[in-house]
């Protein structure tokens, strides 16, 4: 009785261990995110880019903006064709393990974009009614 309890116990430290290794973690991701070294998570997996920085049609300055965070809303935003999700997994490395980037600049980016897009349908509204009451005051 007293092996099977140890072999349990042995089974049960060996899934921990596989679980904590298990992918790879925004940690990782961080370290790869230069024009020369970039990876990208997107769908929850992580993918090696590099090799397509030159390729990619909007450049690769727009993947390296994805860089660090969780890019699926940039990549989905987009509205990639079947063709680029294709590709896309030729570039897979690992299951994403999760994590937060240092410095959540992501979610910093997305809350003033959103911001703008406010701005941008606020200000034509702005001006409607400016004009509107400049008409009106001067008649």
């Amino acid at each position: 009785a007293g092996q099977i309890t140890t072999h349990n116990g042995a089974m049960a430290e060996d899934e921990a261990k596989e679980e904590q290794v298990k992918g790879i973690k925004m940690e990782e991701v961080e370290k790869h995110s230069s024009i020369d070294d970039l990876w990208l998570v997107i769908d929850g997996k992580v993918y090696d880019v590099t090799p397509f920085m030159d390729d990619h049609p909007g450049g690769g300055e727009i993947m390296l903006s994805a860089a660090g965070k969780d890019g699926t809303q940039d990549f989905e935003d987009v509205g990639h064709s079947p063709h680029a999700r294709e590709l896309l997994k030729k570039y897979y490395l690992d299951e994403f393990a999760g994590g937060v980037g240092s410095g959540g600049l992501g979610l910093a980016k997305k809350s003033g974009g959103g911001g703008m897009s406010l701005m941008a349908v606020l200000l034509p509204i702005l001006v409607v009614i400016m004009a509107y009451a400049a008409m009106n005051l001067t008649a």
